[in-house]
């Protein structure tokens, strides 16, 4: 049989290993708790993780659309701009077009007014210059003996006045022109008719006076060889 002090010891260590089990079953039970709570504080921190993340994947995705709808619109107004442009430039380019087509079409008017006016300013009057060439027509016949005959100063020179020792006398007799003389030269009356038509001044004036020959051919002892070689 035990003695009293063994059994106090024996129920002392009873004791005590009953209150080291209870500890051991107590920090068991509080490690567990523990170990759970950290669980689903993992869980949790790892929810919230993918929680932010999802929410963040979310506004990127939110603002991938944003700024592709912004993209697209700014494309979208950016061609309607330049379609309008284009057809403002296109319309302004039609208006230039025909502006010119018509500037053109009014210069080669004008032109073909003027070359007609020209023509036919030309046309009359060159048949002002044929009524006054068939006005002032030179209607004397033709002699040619007189034309190629002696002079009166010729044949008195070959044949001297029987009374040329009267010195008073005058050697030839002096012969002027009249009116009617001086108005019968076809030149005189074209040249009255081409100023009376305002004419006088032209080239036609003058090249229509240079063809016109004197009512008589100048005699042969008239004729100056002075510039003759």
């Amino acid at each position: 049989m035990l003695s009293t002090r063994e059994e106090i010891s024996l129920q002392q260590w009873r004791e005590q290993q009953e209150e080291v089990a209870q500890m051991e079953a107590a920090l068991a039970a509080r490690w567990q708790e523990e170990e759970k709570e950290r669980q689903r504080e993992e869980q949790e921190r790892e929810h919230a993780r993918r929680t932010r993340q999802k929410q963040q994947v979310q506004e990127f995705h939110e603002k991938q659309q944003r700024r592709r709808a912004e993209w697209r619109c700014w494309e979208e107004k950016r061609l309607t701009q330049l379609r309008r442009e284009m057809e403002e430039q296109a319309r302004r380019d039609k208006e230039r077009v025909q502006f010119r087509e018509k500037l053109l079409q009014h210069r080669q008017q004008e032109q073909q007014t003027k070359d007609t006016l020209k023509q036919r300013e030309d046309e009359e009057r060159e048949e002002r210059l044929q009524t006054l060439r068939n006005q002032v027509a030179i209607v004397a016949e033709a002699d040619p003996e007189r034309m190629m005959g002696q002079t009166e100063a010729w044949r008195t020179r070959i044949q001297p006045d029987k009374e040329e020792f009267m010195l008073q006398r005058p050697l030839y007799s002096l012969h002027t022109y009249t009116d009617t003389q001086i108005v019968a030269d076809p030149r005189v009356r074209i040249e009255q008719a081409l100023r009376t038509a305002g004419l006088h001044h032209t080239h036609y004036a003058r090249a229509l006076l240079s063809e016109i020959p004197p009512p008589k051919p100048p005699r042969r002892d008239t004729e100056s060889t002075a510039f003759k070689s």
